[in-house]
C-alpha cells in the first residue's frame, strides 16, 4: 500500500493513511476526489539520475495512474 497525505480545498481538513490509490484514499476520508489536494509519500531510494546517486524521497504529486 502506498501513504497519501490529503486536504480537503472546501473544508480544509487534512487526513494521512494508507490505500492502493490516491481515488481509494479519498473514498476513504469520504471526499470527491476533485475537491482534494493529493500527496503520495516516497521513500528515499537508489536513482542514478540524480546527483549521489539517490532521492532523498518526500511528498509528491501521485502519477495519473494511481489517480
Amino acid at each position: 500500500m502506498r501513504r497519501y497525505r490529503i486536504m480537503n480545498r472546501v473544508t480544509k481538513e487534512w487526513w494521512e493513511g494508507e490505500a492502493d490509490s490516491a481515488q481509494e484514499a479519498c473514498q476513504k476520508t469520504g471526499w470527491l476526489i476533485g475537491d482534494c489536494w493529493v500527496r503520495q509519500y516516497a521513500p528515499p531510494h537508489s536513482d542514478s539520475t540524480k546527483p549521489g546517486g539517490h532521492h532523498s524521497g518526500g511528498w509528491k504529486k501521485p502519477d495519473k495512474e494511481d489517480r
